[in-house]
């Protein structure tokens, strides 16, 4: 949950860095875009109800700059609509990924480390 908390953060501190830059309206509009997806993607994805880990599943979220998920997200395979949720994992990572090639956003390249699957008490987590 730490690892989620420093990652969220960190992609807010690169939000707020690219709100002050040159950005175009394409920018603008790709940003956009790429919110909406987020926020729909996290609300998709239900880490409650399932029985044991092998339930559990782990996804990236979002484009770093550099390449690679920004951060990973984890969601119950019995209560989620998977393919529904990949589809817009998939857009999201489009649309960031062209949000920021338009506002010439850099990030440190560093390595989004890939957490390991937990369950307890019928919830999903990372670890």
């Amino acid at each position: 949950m730490a690892l989620l908390t420093a990652q969220v953060g960190a992609w807010a501190v690169m939000v707020l860095m690219g709100a002050g830059g040159a950005e175009g309206e394409g920018g603008s509009t790709w940003k956009q875009r790429a919110e909406k997806l987020a926020s729909e993607a996290r609300a998709l994805a239900n880490p409650r109800g399932c029985e044991k880990v092998e339930e559990c599943e782990l996804a990236g979220f979002g484009h770093k700059p550099c390449g690679g998920p920004r951060e990973f997200i984890v969601w119950c395979s019995r209560t989620t609509d998977v393919k529904t949720l990949r589809a817009r994992l998939e857009a999201l990572e489009k649309a960031e990924k062209a949000w920021q090639e338009e506002a010439g956003l850099k990030s440190r390249c560093g390595l989004t480390r890939r957490p390991r699957l937990r369950w307890a008490d019928g919830v999903c987590l990372a670890r």
